[in-house]
């Protein structure tokens, strides 16, 4: 870069931010030529000056992955701005500089791959737009939907459910867990639970809608008749919480499935009719910290050792509690006790064994497979994870690239958890065929040598 290309780029971006008075956000994606701008790059350039708010760096960098576009050079810097009676900027400081300030704002100057066609551009910034009215979005609603989280925990223990009390309890436990910055809330809205000519019709209240729920506002309703049997049951049972993930992949903070926590509401009768629903993501704590220190989490693991009948203190007892203890946290919220105590004790059976086991469960809506697969962890490497994801695709009828995510401890077998993604679970399909399929493909050269010797 020579210094005139470097005092255009630094020139474009100062006029773009005197020209930003407002708290909208300003998106250039542009190729700079000499005769027009002055300067020029062999990249593209995006410019983004935005109001200052948390997530924006992580998304901006999501939307780029999303896209398939990679960055050259990404520089970005929050910065009080004050500006003089006309609107002109006075005074440029960083955060920690004691300035009064007309407006805080975040500076993105961003160099990517050249795009020479058009159409691209206008996508990504179309793109880049969508994400920073997201961001603002789920922030400037954060505090309301905060307070209406807190007002729903309150009032849990009024409404007209059939639970008692220390399952209440439980409940209000971790919806305040939640609000102690364990979940970063991004949206909020209630929905009613109606008859409807034999069936039972889920409605969405969108009044009642905030942050990135405000971005379906057309009115949407389900029938409950469309959900799998397990999902019917569920969302006509007594259980106060409804702990899952959306279908949506989060386009703010990290490029993760949104869960999604809904507070059942119960008639006078004790009967659901509706639930309050918060989406956004689990913080780092809730992966990192341990089982125990999560409401919920803690008693459901207690309920699963009684049931496993071992006596406390023993090895069998304490291998149990490390299997559950570091099961992926996601699966340990959504899979039932019963499916959670079925792969503690066969995971117990072959912890110090040499051989393939596989667990499956099925997403009680009807949207993937969570396969959890056992290996010796000396056979582990990239080529059988990627044929034991070709093996699951297939077994499956799954179109979808199969996600992954690999454990390794002290026991002697790696553990991979994969979520096959599908149109519709309810298929046919044999664990323990497929379980052979995946003990073929972790067999050595070796392996297959001593088994034709001792067959001859």
């Amino acid at each position: 870069r020579n210094d005139s290309d470097l005092y255009g780029a630094a020139l474009s971006l100062w006029n773009s931010l005197e020209k930003n008075t407002s708290d909208d956000a300003v998106i250039r994606v542009f190729n700079p030529e000499v005769a027009k701008d002055g300067w020029q790059s062999s990249h593209t350039i995006v410019e983004i000056i935005a109001k200052d708010m948390p997530f924006l760096v992580d998304s901006v960098r999501m939307a780029m992955t999303r896209e398939n576009i990679a960055s050259h050079l990404l520089l970005h810097s929050p910065l009080k701005i004050q500006r003089d009676k006309n609107a002109k900027i006075s005074a440029v400081s960083n955060l920690k500089a004691e300035q009064e300030s007309s407006s805080t704002k975040t500076v993105f100057f961003i160099e990517i791959d050249r795009q020479t066609d058009s159409s691209v551009i206008d996508s990504f910034k179309k793109e880049l737009e969508s994400v920073l009215n997201d961001v603002s979005t789920a922030v400037e609603d954060w505090q309301p939907i905060r307070k209406k989280l807190i007002a729903v925990s309150k009032e849990l223990p009024k409404r007209n459910h059939k639970n008692n009390a220390s399952e209440v309890a439980e409940t209000v436990e971790f919806l305040d867990w939640l609000v102690k910055d364990n979940f970063t809330l991004m949206g909020y809205r209630q929905y009613d639970l109606s008859p409807v000519q034999g069936d039972y019709q889920l409605k969405g209240k969108i009044e009642s809608s905030l942050g990135l729920m405000k971005n379906s506002t057309e009115e949407h309703s389900r029938l409950l008749s469309e959900l799998p049997e397990v999902a019917r049951q569920e969302a006509r049972s007594n259980n106060l919480l409804i702990l899952t993930k959306t279908n949506s992949l989060s386009r703010v903070h990290r490029p993760a499935y949104i869960d999604y926590v809904g507070i059942k509401r119960f008639d006078d009768e004790g009967n659901v009719i509706g639930e309050d629903r918060f989406i956004g993501l689990f913080s780092s704590s809730f992966y990192n910290n341990s089982a125990a220190d999560v409401p919920v989490l803690k008693s459901k693991i207690n309920r699963i050792m009684e049931m496993c009948d071992f006596a406390k203190g023993t090895h069998a007892y304490k291998a149990v509690l490390n299997i559950l203890e570091t099961y992926p946290r996601d699966e340990l919220v959504q899979a039932r006790e019963s499916e959670l105590l079925e792969v503690a004790m066969g995971v117990l059976q072959v912890q110090e064994r040499d051989m393939c086991r596989l667990f499956v469960r099925k997403d009680a809506y009807g949207r993937f497979f969570s396969c959890m697969v056992y290996v010796p962890r000396e056979r582990y490497n990239t080529a059988l994870r990627r044929e034991t994801q070709s093996i699951l695709a297939t077994a499956f009828n799954s179109d979808d690239k199969v996600e992954f995510t690999t454990f390794f401890s002290e026991s002697t077998l790696a553990r991979t958890h994969y979520t096959v993604r599908v149109t519709d679970n309810n298929i046919e399909y044999n664990v323990k065929d497929i379980e052979n399929n995946l003990v073929e493909a972790a067999r050595t050269w070796e392996d297959k040598l001593q088994s034709a010797l001792l067959e001859s």
